[in-house]
């Protein structure tokens, strides 16, 4: 029987420049989002993470890896922010020693997981997980700090009474920005990334 031993929640800060922490917008408008459509977006940025996770909420891949770069080429992550996002995943999932290097087993392979412990992110694509709200968020601020001005689509997901225990108070923020092919790619995360369990 597994047993739930911690919830990782994160939220990764958007970064644009010190002084924007004291600059306030000078507006702030929040429009509403067709909740399909930001399904299908949705399930675009957290496919890899799905293919990776079993039908025993361990998230990990069934194959042997050797690095980061072989792990990034076998699975998709093409919607998720690369030099962030990306990066924040594969650390949850990845076993790190003390100084933060990954541990590779004694074939030169990569160790998901700690031991017992086994992260287990949850996912659209999970039953009992569904969207809470879809929105467009236009912040403006200044013409002088104009460069600042962003236009988000942030998606509330949220697990409800059909999920199990183990992800029962899933939720999580999605915040994605167009990229230049205007394509929304998911940058940042506010909420649950990550389940950790005891086998």
């Amino acid at each position: 029987m597994m047993k739930k031993i911690i919830v990782v929640s994160i939220i990764i800060a958007i970064m644009l420049s010190a002084c924007s922490n004291t600059i306030k917008p000078i507006k702030v408008k929040e429009t509403e989002f067709d909740l399909s459509e930001a399904e299908i977006i949705l399930k675009k940025a957290w496919k890899p993470v799905n293919e990776i996770t079993n039908s025993k909420f361990e998230t990990r891949p069934n194959i042997p890896i050797k690095s980061s770069n072989e792990f990034f080429n076998i699975y998709d992550f093409s919607y998720m922010e690369e030099q962030r996002l990306r990066v924040h995943i594969f650390e949850v999932i990845v076993d790190l020693d003390n100084n933060g290097k990954v541990v590779t087993d004694n074939n030169g392979n990569l160790v998901f997981g700690e031991g017992n412990i086994i992260n287990y992110i949850p996912t659209i694509y999970d039953k009992g997980v569904s969207i809470k709200r879809a929105y467009i968020k236009e912040t403006k601020y200044k013409e002088e700090y104009s460069s600042l001005d962003k236009i988000e689509l942030v998606i509330e997901e949220e697990s409800n009474s059909k999920i199990i225990d183990i992800a029962s108070e899933f939720h999580r923020k999605n915040y994605f920005r167009r990229n230049e092919h205007g394509e929304w790619i998911l940058y940042d995360i506010e909420g649950t990334t990550a389940i950790g369990w005891e086998r």
